[in-house]
């Protein structure tokens, strides 16, 4: 029944900050349309009501209406979401029981109860809440309204009739909520696919070129802005265009694979492996410094010289390393790892250059 069943934690908590972001404008324009409905509805409540005038006004047109103008304002405002939030689960149990203490008591109660009904629909389907913050605030003003309803205030038959009419307004409300939110997330699992697919390199599984680049401007920001050390390495198999002119294309895809499944599965779990094109490999290593990413290459060349690949048996790579200088820009570096690269080349290939 859950579509998030089973995925991550962090999956979970990014789906909740993405739920949240796009139930905002729900948020914030049905606040504004329930302010205005209820100063109509304050106004002409003084037209009906025979008592307590004053103070009605005071709490549908000034406190009611003040707080749902306040949730709209909030919720221009990422800093001021986690209070909209609590004003928004607030408000409904405040207008049930401003509903309740003026009117239970009266003998026109059945003309004022539909606001009940129609507040607990508004709060599943309407209000922009979570299943769960929706959930919690109806239980609440449901459990308000019997402990004051179920007394003397209606009398046994249309007592029975009202129950039905909360029943139905719960069912109805909760079913609407739970298939929505159900919805958002597919909508999301989607989306992280999609986005994840448009990431992937379809034939090793490594990040893609746009992906690495983005990997690499985010590290380069962030070692500039708190000087943490971070390194690259640049790496070329050898000799691969001789694979694909002797054993074919599909030989040299099979080769690729496994060369990638070699990056992959020997670099930490922070680091980011992606493949440029063609036979070129970069992996973008945040927090190592020149000399532990000439270790991690050092790793890297005894696993992939000790491997036999299919067909084609033992293969090398030249690796180009360098690190982070402050103040960097993104071409310079990847300027110089390419220097290095090249330098393995030229000294005889199958050998760690660092600049």
């Amino acid at each position: 029944m859950d579509p998030l069943y089973g995925i991550p934690e962090t999956a979970r908590e990014e789906f909740v900050a993405w739920y949240r972001q796009a139930r905002v404008p729900q948020i914030r324009y049905v606040a504004f349309l329930t302010t205005v409905l209820y100063l109509i509805y304050a106004a002409t409540e003084q037209n009906v009501a025979g008592e307590q005038q004053g103070l009605r006004l005071f709490v549908h047109g000034v406190l009611v209406s003040a707080a749902l103008l306040a949730v709209g304002v909030m919720s221009f405002y990422s800093a001021w979401y986690r209070p909209m939030l609590w004003l928004l689960s607030t408000a409904p149990i405040g207008a049930v029981a401003a509903n309740l203490y003026f009117n239970s008591q009266q003998g026109d109660f059945a003309y004022y109860v539909p606001e009940i009904y129609l507040n607990l629909m508004w709060t599943f389907t309407v209000s922009g809440l979570a299943l769960r913050q929706a959930t919690l605030t109806a239980s609440i003003s449901v459990l308000l309204i019997l402990a004051v309803t179920l007394g003397s205030s209606l009398e046994p038959g249309v007592q029975r009739l009202h129950l039905v009419w909360i029943l139905a307004c719960v069912s109805f409300g909760f079913l609407s909520a739970f298939v929505l939110e159900k919805a958002h997330k597919t909508m999301f699992l989607n989306q992280s696919r999609l986005a994840l697919s448009a990431s992937i390199d379809g034939l090793t599984g490594l990040w893609n070129r746009a992906r690495i680049d983005q990997f690499f401007a985010e590290e380069v920001a962030r070692a500039n802005r708190y000087g943490t050390p971070f390194s690259l390495i640049l790496i070329d198999i050898d000799h691969f265009k001789s694979v694909n002119d002797t054993h074919g294309h599909t030989v040299g895809d099979t080769v690729l694979r496994q060369f990638a499944a070699l990056l992959r599965d020997n670099v930490r779990s922070v680091d980011k492996v992606g493949r440029l094109g063609g036979e070129e490999f970069l992996i973008v290593l945040p927090e190592a410094n020149e000399q532990q990413a000439q270790a991690a290459a050092r790793t890297l060349q005894q696993r992939i010289n000790g491997f036999d690949f299919d067909t084609v048996c033992r293969r090398t790579a030249s690796f180009g390393v360098t690190q982070f200088l402050a103040e960097e820009g993104l071409h310079s570096m990847l300027e110089r790892v390419d220097r290095a690269l090249y330098r393995a080349k030229e000294n005889g290939r199958n050998r760690i250059e660092a600049l």
